[in-house]
């Protein structure tokens, strides 16, 4: 059996190759005339080439751990022009690699359901699709689990730089967590770690406010709600995907919020990395509840509502503000 210390290795390998795959995917396939026509082809065709690169490289590593994915093969297989451009970039890493195991990779990825292995991976091959199209904020997010716990969580975030207000910092950073061994942040281009903190902000007045770039429901109009109960004064700082997570576990931001209906369930891969990476880099990260988020359900959260992502030492004030704004009426 593999140690974690290998998966960590191999992994982080494969999510470094996944986000060159996306620069050249966006450089290549994503234009204005893209984002005006809203053709999701090219996100499409970036989210194919990543699921088959990581899983490819995962399998071959680590055969006996399986894979939960957002994508599947169907869909890939029944569009033949976006097939031809997956190919062709899965080809530059792997030039072995035919179409039919290309769809038989990515479909590794929807056929295990969670919950019946000890160990499984989840990914999100583009997480923040709107981000991608923009060339602004998405990151590629894979997590280990173990007993529907995440165990090692990695975010390559390609378009985000080293430090968040410094230009002429590195663009393009990497995010690693292992279980009780820290997070730390590191170049895509530099394999020089730096150890990850979040924030010890205690006043939510000065606090900063991460949410989702675009409002799905009610989401927005929640957290105008929720910051003004906390006293929360600065603009909240809207980012696509899991850097969002990346924001907290840095110390960029201190509270990251999101709950966009109160029957929506969250997707596992949306998540499972940046959790960890929060919670390595000290943070807290529960649902709206105050419940554990719990991977044992399959693909979706279903046993939870929301995410609520902070420093510690906002948490309870952050789980104060949800109560008196009373979130779910009387249930």
């Amino acid at each position: 059996m593999a140690t974690l210390e290998e998966e960590r290795k191999v992994a982080l390998q494969a999510v470094l190759r996944a986000c060159n795959a996306c620069i050249h995917v966006q450089r290549n396939l994503v234009s204005e005339e893209t984002i005006t026509k809203k053709d999701d082809s090219p996100v499409t065709v970036g989210d194919y080439v990543v699921q088959a690169l990581i899983i490819h490289e995962l399998s071959t590593a680590f055969p006996d751990i399986p894979f939960v994915a957002e994508e599947d093969s169907e869909t890939l297989e029944s569009k033949a022009d976006v097939l031809a451009h997956v190919l062709k970039f899965v080809n530059k890493e792997f030039p072995d690699l035919k179409q039919e195991e290309v769809l038989k990779t990515v479909a590794k990825g929807s056929g295990y359901k969670g919950s019946s292995s000890k160990r499984w991976w989840t990914l999100d091959p583009i997480d923040g699709t709107q981000g991608f199209l923009r060339k602004d904020q998405y990151a590629v997010a894979l997590a280990l689990m173990e007993d529907n716990k995440p165990i090692l969580g990695i975010l390559g975030c390609p378009a985000l730089h080293i430090r968040r207000n410094d230009a002429t910092s590195p663009l393009g950073c990497v995010l690693i967590a292992v279980k009780g061994h820290g997070s730390f942040i590191r170049s895509l281009y530099d394999n020089t770690e730096i150890k990850l903190s979040v924030s010890e902000q205690s006043d939510p007045v000065q606090a900063i406010l991460t949410e989702s770039f675009v409002s799905r429901g009610f989401a927005h109009e929640l957290n105008a709600k929720l910051t003004s109960a906390l006293g929360v004064k600065a603009e909240p700082l809207r980012i696509d995907s899991q850097c969002k997570y990346a924001m907290v576990a840095r110390g960029d931001s201190d509270v990251y919020l999101r709950l966009s209906s109160l029957d929506y369930q969250e997707c596992i891969w949306d998540h499972a990395a940046g959790q960890l990476i929060v919670e390595e880099a000290g943070g807290v990260v529960c649902d709206f509840r105050g419940n554990a988020l719990d991977y044992s359900f399959g693909r979706k959260l279903s046993g939870n509502a929301g995410i609520v992502c902070t420093n510690k030492v906002l948490h309870d004030k952050v789980r104060q503000a949800i109560q008196q704004v009373n979130v779910f009426g009387s249930k």
